[in-house]
């Protein structure tokens, strides 16, 4: 479905062949995070059992803290320097953090984006999944869109990383809204509103942040870094380690090293 979508721009962009455009920060936020449509949709049908899921988390916890590492606070500290990359990241930090202890008093035990949706109420979970996926989710694609500016090229590392990472909160989801009574339907439309929503706040970085200074850049990359880092200690490694275990070092370790790999292909970390 993707290759529809595809076109000379936008792999122009990821190649770094020519100046990247609205539509490059449209059409690859758009891919990173459609996989969580697809997964959610995958999770309602066939309801994978915990321990799958678990592995896919550990997993998918290297590839945060590689993605982190390289492509945010890395290009953050490489764009801005010391000062908006500390500062940026402490913001994204305790926004997630008070947001996660939020739902916690509003009965959301988990509130994040990897809910299992096991509450009673499906609406009290919808609400959870969608405010903690927007969390993640908007800081994640505006760092697309300020990857792209000024002829950047885009990190492959990035599109993988995030687009992987996608895959089992979809798949979480997926199978708890379906048995807290959602249809497969609504599921797929609720997942369909945050890819909107997360496409459109990559876009909007693209065209609002092009003449900011690279003090603002780097502090919005830090802070999407930082939100990123706090849900990955605080959910994602958690649960993948309740599931898998010890497994979770080997799993967690493979995932770092494909991320790793990716930054480091071009010669220089974080581009290709």
């Amino acid at each position: 479905m993707f290759l529809l979508f595809s076109n000379s721009t936008s792999l122009a962009a990821i190649q770094g062949q020519s100046s990247a455009t609205q539509f490059d920060a449209i059409f690859w936020a758009f891919t990173v995070t459609i996989s969580t449509v697809i997964a959610a949709y995958f999770g309602a049908i066939y309801k994978p059992r915990a321990k799958i899921i678990a592995g896919m988390l550990s997993f998918t916890a290297g590839v945060l803290i590689a993605l982190v590492s390289y492509d945010l606070i890395g290009a953050a500290l490489d764009t801005g320097g010391l000062s908006p990359t500390f500062w940026g990241m402490g913001i994204g930090l305790l926004t997630y953090f008070i947001a996660n202890r939020l739902f916690a008093n509003a009965g959301d035990k988990n509130g994040h984006s990897f809910e299992n949706g096991s509450s009673s109420n499906s609406l009290v979970a919808a609400k959870a999944l969608v405010i903690g996926a927007l969390i993640d989710g908007i800081p994640e694609s505006a760092s697309i869109g300020i990857g792209l500016m000024e002829s950047k090229v885009i990190s492959i590392s990035m599109i993988v990383g995030i687009f992987l990472a996608h895959i089992p909160k979809g798949l979480v989801s997926g199978t708890g809204l379906s048995r807290s009574g959602f249809t497969n339907k609504r599921i797929v439309l609720l997942w369909l509103f945050v890819t909107a929503v997360c496409t459109f706040s990559s876009w909007l970085a693209f065209m609002l942040l092009r003449e900011s200074g690279p003090f603002v850049q780097a502090m919005l990359m830090s802070i999407a870094g930082g939100g990123l880092f706090a849900m990955t200690l605080q959910t994602v490694v958690p649960e993948g380690f309740e599931g898998s275990h010890d497994w979770i070092s080997i799993l967690g370790c493979i995932g770092f090293l494909v991320i790793f790999t990716l930054s480091h292909l071009g010669g220089k970390p974080g581009l290709i």
